[in-house]
């Protein structure tokens, strides 16, 4: 037997206070609550969850090869790449993190990734940074393309 079940909040018992509600025109729902993750520990589904995601390849194509929430990725030098967000974030207040592997530059080793904050300051619609390299036995730095760019980004979106 097929039922529908049509609510537009659910509240927790003897209260008014509601932990889930609906919106019928937009058809976004919004958790009011924390929920329980691993273990005890509860997740703020606003707030514990990447806001922004992509695996970038400038030696090639200068593209993602896959992303969550970014429109576009522009080729700002060697090294340096501009993530643009589909949904900008609310302020300049968010983090990014890096991962990379595989540079265009034989027996080098990746050491640092450099958050650059654009021109105009910290932007609420994009990311940028910049990838860097020291070869063995040398305290030098230069930029170099990497083929594999892992970029996780969380704050709160607009």
């Amino acid at each position: 037997m097929v039922s529908t079940l049509k609510l537009t909040k659910i509240q927790i018992p003897n209260s008014d206070s509601d932990v889930l509600s609906f919106n019928s025109s937009t058809g976004i729902m919004t958790f009011h609550k924390d929920i329980k993750g691993e273990g005890t520990a509860t997740t703020n589904m606003q707030q514990g969850l990447l806001k922004a995601w992509a695996m970038n390849n400038q030696v090639t194509t200068h593209s993602n090869l896959d992303s969550f929430n970014i429109s576009s990725v522009t080729d700002l030098k060697t090294g340096g790449s501009q993530e643009n967000f589909t949904n900008n974030m609310a302020n300049g207040n968010y983090t990014g993190t890096f991962c990379s592997g595989y540079t265009t530059i034989d027996d080098a080793s990746l050491y640092a990734v450099k958050y650059n904050a654009p021109n105009t300051g910290i932007s609420t619609g994009s990311i940028n940074f910049t990838w860097y390299y020291g070869s063995h036995g040398t305290t030098s730095k230069q930029a170099a393309d990497c083929s594999h760019i892992g970029m996780q980004v969380a704050g709160d979106l607009a």
